[in-house]
Parts: C-alpha cells; sequence; structure tokens
C-alpha cells in the first residue's frame, strides 16, 4: 500500500556488514525484521518475489565507484525503484590475533572495494602481504 513504509528488511549480508549498519539508520528498519542475504542477487530477488518489503545494498562508495555487481543485478529482473540513499561514513581495521605484529601479516582478508579503499595503506604498511577478495568483510572477520 502506498505511504506504509516496510517492516521487512534484507540487507547484504552477513550480519555486521556496512550494509547492515547503514540499514540500522533507517527509523523503520530498528522497528522491522532484518534478514542478511548472501549476496546483492539474493536481497534484492528476495524483494521481487515479495519475501521482504525493501533491500540495502552498496550502490556506490567514494574511492572504489560503482559497485558493479548492483548495478547488474538492478538493471536484469523485475523492476525495482530506488526510494532512498544513505551515505555510511565507512572506517576499517585491520583485524589479527592478540600479540600478530604487523610485519609477520603475509595474507589479508578483505571485500573488493574494502581492500581498494585500504589501497595505500597497505601498499605502504603491508607491500609483501597477499590480498584475498572475500564476500564480506564480516565473513572474513568470523
Amino acid at each position: 500500500m502506498p505511504g506504509t513504509p516496510p517492516t521487512r528488511f534484507v540487507y547484504l549480508g552477513p550480519e555486521g556488514t556496512f550494509a547492515e549498519q547503514a540499514l540500522r539508520t533507517i527509523p523503520a528498519a530498528e522497528r522491522g525484521s532484518r534478514t542478511p542475504a548472501r549476496s546483492v542477487g539474493e536481497a534484492l530477488e528476495n524483494v521481487r518475489v515479495g519475501e521482504a518489503d525493501a533491500a540495502l545494498v552498496p550502490l556506490e562508495n567514494s574511492i572504489g565507484g560503482a559497485v558493479g555487481v548492483t548495478l547488474d543485478e538492478l538493471a536484469e529482473g523485475e523492476p525495482l525503484v530506488i526510494t532512498r540513499e544513505v551515505v555510511l561514513p565507512v572506517e576499517f581495521v585491520l583485524g589479527a590475533r592478540s600479540g600478530t605484529e604487523l610485519g609477520t601479516i603475509g595474507t589479508v582478508a578483505a571485500h573488493p572495494q574494502a581492500s581498494t579503499q585500504c589501497r595505500n595503506w597497505l601498499r605502504a604498511n603491508l607491500p609483501d602481504a597477499v590480498v584475498v577478495d572475500v564476500l564480506s568483510n564480516g565473513a572474513a572477520a568470523a
């Protein structure tokens, strides 16, 4: 029904992602249900088939630019309408086991958008580390 706020939200998961943080800035989402999706496509499909009223997925970031997978998923399937933009300032933290020295880190797991945003820091501080792409920073941390 037009004018009725959504109550069932889906976001690019897992829990703890920037998408979930952005969703939590929307008052209706704080009162409604919030379900993580495994991919942008899954989140948008949940809206298309009526399993969710709204989805929050990344569309763009200030350094990495447009999020191609989201644009691709919006171009396919039943049309969806973008109704809101959430601007979320983000900050990254390099997580490691307690006692790990920076010079001993050989691999960094990160979402490609995050590693793009951190590329200068990584180049300056971990020039020999291999960056491994993962589906989300939340999943990498878990």
